[in-house]
């Protein structure tokens, strides 16, 4: 993987490259809250060995790329996630993307997708959040008065890996790569997870008023559409399942056993078996 630092949106961002060539469309992946582009690493190199060229993006103040100012991350109007993706697609020299998104990064490629269809080539959703309204408490939590400034205090050094835990099922395949980096990018964007998900979580789950907002422009996007998830995800429960076909009439479904909320982490192997595939037919589909 090459990293690269490029300017989107007048902001300082990094992005991880495998470049497999240019036989087929790209893929751009994104992480979700509290999350970095190297969430994306077991698969990037699977995805790029079919000639694509495979993009993870480090988010607007998480992984290494600079956090931005006061901003609408999920709108609805003039939203600055999807905004954010189509900027730097535009900054890569990408006109059209498969575009992958795990957890808030599902939300984001859907938003992206309904944004900008001609731009979407497939989508894949990996355990989204904001098609369903329920979410964990330790996550609406931080939208409590004050947690903002909370945020901004020191963290103890394994809180991080604690929050890492709770996404996986078996604990036992978080590589120690990836502890380090929740020490390293986890603590340190602590404050703009906590503005990002308040932006878009509240204490009683996702705020109505955003989600009703994006699942009404759904009709806008009639591409493909892959939905991931773990059978034990303990943060976005599989029962959103139901909410995310009656947005998606379209999207096929894929459930991977003995796993958690990031499966492309978790269970790398089942999730390109599950991918490969649906990206390859989404093509087809598109020169027929």
């Amino acid at each position: 993987m090459e990293p690269r630092t490029i300017t989107v949106e007048g902001l300082r961002t990094r992005v991880l490259v495998e470049d497999g060539g240019t036989d087929r469309e790209p893929i751009v992946l994104v992480h979700g809250v509290g999350g970095w582009a190297e969430n994306w690493r077991p698969v990037m190199p699977g995805l790029a060995s079919t000639g694509r060229q495979v993009i993870a993006l480090d988010l607007p103040g998480f992984g290494q790329s600079e956090a931005p100012r006061r901003v609408r991350y999920f709108g609805p109007e003039e939203a600055f996630y999807p905004r954010f993706v189509i900027a730097a697609m535009d900054v890569l020299g990408i006109e059209r993307a498969h575009i992958a998104g795990n957890s808030m990064g599902g939300a984001i490629a859907y938003m992206t997708a309904v944004t900008a269809p001609m731009r979407t080539r497939s989508i894949v959703l990996v355990a989204p959040g904001g098609l369903g309204r329920d979410v964990a408490f330790f996550l609406r939590a931080c939208s409590l008065p004050g947690f903002g400034l909370v945020a901004r205090l020191p963290r103890p050094r394994r809180a991080a890996r604690d929050v890492l835990r709770t996404c996986f099922y078996d604990a036992g395949r978080i590589t120690p790569e990836l502890y380090e980096e929740a020490e390293r990018y986890g603590n340190s964007s602590f404050p703009e997870f906590v503005r990002a998900l308040s932006a878009g979580v509240g204490i009683r789950g996702v705020r109505r008023s955003l989600r009703d907002a994006w699942v009404a422009r759904s009709a806008l996007y009639t591409g493909p559409a892959l939905v991931v998830w773990g059978r034990e995800d303990f943060v976005l429960p599989l029962r959103h399942l139901g909410d995310v076909h009656a947005t998606l009439r379209q999207a096929q479904i894929a459930l991977i056993d003995r796993c958690g909320h990031m499966p492309q982490a978790e269970r790398p192997d089942e999730f390109l078996a599950a991918t490969l595939p649906f990206l390859d037919r989404a093509e087809q589909a598109a020169a027929a």
